[in-house]
């Protein structure tokens, strides 16, 4: 089965004498065209021209006609996204398997250019949900604003399966009711605290202060002129103690303290942060997941900027940025999902503009 086979069902918001091109057709030129680089609908429509002979080797276009940008624009912007996106985590679901023992990352992004401000709309903020294994963004979910990823995120979670994986989130997601859905979701939370949740994060620090580490682990690193130690260290809880018990299924209390110096001297810099969560498990097994975490900025969020120029897309009208965003989350699945330890991401996509057949291989294609 095929990645596009998933989106067999989706449902058409063309009227009848509008359908000029198959709807199968328009979504696998889109997918298909952004794995090969392509940024904005005149690429799209570009490369559907100049690479007519490879989709009628795929049996689209079949009578030499392709879509303008035109088209491609009426019909992303009126499309469904909850559709699309379902049609997407069947797709990722299907990749991924069991959550089991796996970590996932959950954060958010604002796509900074797709406000319109004849229309009075702000700029469109998704949250993500990233599996580390399998390095694949499992679902999004558009919020109305970054100040309410609180509320936004018991809904993602709602959609995802967690049997047996680990959640993590940063302070913003550090509340009891998302806590309380991932234990219902039969996961383990990971929650990073900050000063939104002062007298937890200050109940932390004491009880640090006051026993020692069940667990600790210490990692150095050194590169880009720097060395960096992290020490993690473990508390675990047989049973909440007075003030945490609102927290349901808290196991262990985390500290990680990072101290960085450059190579050629200077201060040392110390950050030390603290989490809380549900998992039981060694000192080690928490500075990976800690770590981890963070795949979802560097990975996800910043390869969707740097290589996909997400921030700078202009595409806005109707629901066109909400699916478009899902459709380079796809195309960077793909990308992390190929193995081709000989090339970066945006290598991939550059070949897969050159060379049918690595665009064939990136796709899951049998090469010709």
């Amino acid at each position: 089965m095929t990645l596009f086979s998933h989106f067999e069902d989706l449902q058409d918001p063309r009227i009848d004498r509008t359908k000029h091109y198959e709807l199968g057709s328009l979504v696998f030129l889109t997918i298909a065209a952004v794995v090969a680089d392509c940024d904005s609908y005149t690429q799209i429509a570009d490369f559907a021209q100049d690479r007519l002979e490879w989709f009628q080797g795929h049996g689209h276009f079949m009578d030499g006609r392709t879509p303008s940008h035109d088209v491609l624009n009426n019909l992303f912007r009126r499309m469904a996204p909850g559709e699309f996106q379902a049609c997407f985590m069947r797709w990722t679901s299907a990749v991924c398997g069991s959550a089991d023992g796996t970590l996932v990352s959950i954060d958010g992004k604002t796509l900074r250019r797709s406000h319109d401000a004849l229309e009075g709309k702000r700029p469109i903020h998704l949250i993500s949900a990233w599996s580390s294994l399998n390095q694949v963004v499992l679902a999004q979910m558009m919020v109305d604003g970054k100040s309410n990823e609180i509320t936004a995120i018991p809904e993602l979670l709602a959609l995802l399966d967690l049997k047996g994986a680990i959640v993590s989130i940063d302070a913003m997601g550090c509340q009891t009711a998302i806590a309380e859905k991932i234990i219902e979701r039969e996961g383990n939370y990971l929650l990073g605290l900050k000063g939104n949740q002062s007298e937890l994060l200050e109940m932390v620090e004491i009880r640090f202060v006051h026993h020692r580490p069940t667990s600790s682990h210490t990692e150095w690193d050194k590169g880009h002129g720097r060395i960096e130690s992290r020490i993690c260290d473990v508390i675990a809880l047989p049973a909440p103690p007075d003030g945490f018990a609102h927290w349901k299924g808290l196991k262990s209390l985390v500290r990680i303290v990072s101290i960085r110096q450059r190579v050629g001297g200077g201060e040392p810099v110390e950050e030390i942060r603290f989490y809380i969560s549900s998992a039981q498990a060694d000192a080690k097994r928490f500075s990976s997941w800690v770590r981890g975490h963070w795949g979802i900025e560097n990975k996800v969020h910043w390869m969707l900027d740097v290589i996909f120029d997400e921030d700078g897309s202009r595409i806005r009208k109707g629901h066109g940025d909400r699916n478009l965003a899902i459709v380079r989350r796809i195309a960077l699945n793909i990308c992390h999902l190929y193995t081709d330890d000989k090339k970066t991401a945006v290598r991939r996509r550059k070949s897969a503009a050159r060379n049918d057949a690595y665009l064939d291989a990136l796709l899951g294609f049998k090469t010709r």
